[in-house]
């Protein structure tokens, strides 16, 4: 399974599903916490269970590239 530093979350005020990125190369994420802000710009309410590929934002997608090669949070067991 490919990790990704995207998350699909809901927001404050719009039905659309949206992303959120964790990241150690962004100051203030954390792998255990959902980012108070999505792509967007509007505040994220809660971590979804859709693939960030099916997200209906077309704010958040056209912003994702930017974000792609990002490195993500690994899990280690």
């Amino acid at each position: 399974m490919m990790n990704t530093p995207f998350r699909s979350v809901t927001a404050a005020g719009n039905p659309l599903t949206h992303l959120v990125v964790t990241s150690p190369a962004l100051r203030g994420t954390r792998p255990d916490e959902l980012p108070a802000t999505t792509l967007c710009g509007r505040a994220a309410l809660e971590e979804i269970e859709d693939h960030p590929a099916e997200v209906q934002c077309p704010r958040c997608l056209d912003r994702a590239p930017a974000f792609m090669a990002l490195p993500t949070y690994a899990v280690a067991l």
